[in-house]
């Protein structure tokens, strides 16, 4: 893909704010964010899930190996969320190995004239604009609308939609409280690293017994519809499920990506979501072994 067809990133607009209540199966954007973002893009690549940490050397090095030779091949690369395994500030990135690494394999893409554009996740959400200017990344609200080869697509990391989980989302809309988050941002960075470790086990603890009971874990089909009808989109994107697949209806595609994990070489998974400048639709792509 040759540089004079790189995204011109002058072209902006502004994406609207939705509300959300607990009895509606609607979306919201929780903080403010700088929602200043292209309007229309064409040859776009999209990740999330990947869950990267200084403990997951193997998945770091398939990122890296990602940005040097797939990810050039597109105007912009869109990460909807969950690219860290936890968050607790980005004075944490200074002691972090792996956010410098992500940040310099993203900055060269970025000077390449890839667009990056970037929605906080689940585990990632306090990542903040010190951060995302230093690894050339545009923070892109969580749901957005933006035309992407001429399609109307509607973007999200995904936990927004999983309406039937009452108490996450209850959780949800406490830790995105605006006062909680600065108090916490305040806290020495020791104990912030230990009440994170802490909140991860207990996830985890959680996602085994979810398995153990064998619940996938999936969008609820009304909700779908109703995110489907509100933004009158013709697609939505999202990942946070770690479901990977393309749900079809009548007039309506929803693609859900794949989470990245290759630090078993024996159970390798990662993958992405190609649109390429020529495809009137996106493909789904996932590497397993």
């Amino acid at each position: 893909m040759s540089s004079s067809k790189k995204l011109n990133s002058s072209k902006r607009f502004s994406i609207q704010k939705h509300s959300f209540t607990m009895n509606n199966p609607h979306p919201t954007l929780s903080r403010p964010m700088d929602t200043s973002v292209p309007s229309e893009l064409s040859g776009v690549c999209f990740i999330s899930d990947l869950h990267l940490s200084v403990n997951m050397p193997r998945t770091l090095a398939q990122f890296e190996y990602f940005c040097e030779t797939i990810a050039p091949q597109y105007n912009a690369l869109i990460i909807l969320g969950d690219l860290f395994e936890y968050w607790v500030g980005d004075d944490a990135a200074l002691e972090n190995p792996a956010a410098q690494r992500v940040a310099e394999s993203l900055s060269k893409l970025a000077q390449s004239g890839i667009f990056i554009g970037y929605m906080v996740g689940n585990r990632d959400f306090l990542v903040r604009e010190e951060y995302t200017a230093f690894a050339h990344m545009t923070p892109l609200p969580d749901p957005c609308v933006i035309t992407i080869n001429h399609q109307r697509v509607l973007l999200t990391h995904g936990d927004l939609m999983c309406s039937h989980e009452k108490g996450y989302q209850l959780f949800r809309r406490l830790v995105h409280t605006s006062w909680i988050q600065n108090v916490f941002l305040k806290l020495p960075l020791s104990w912030r690293n230990q009440l994170a470790k802490k909140i991860r086990n207990t996830s985890k603890q959680r996602e085994y017994k979810t398995h153990d009971n064998m619940q996938i874990q999936d969008i609820p089909a009304h909700t779908a519809e109703a995110w489907f009808k509100t933004y009158a989109s013709r697609y939505i994107i999202h990942g946070h499920t770690h479901q990977p697949s393309t749900h079809l209806t009548f007039d309506t595609t929803r693609v859900v990506l794949p989470d990245w994990e290759c630090e078993n070489p024996d159970k390798i998974r990662w993958g992405y979501i190609s649109w390429l400048e020529n495809k009137d639709k996106p493909e789904l792509i996932v590497i397993t072994q």
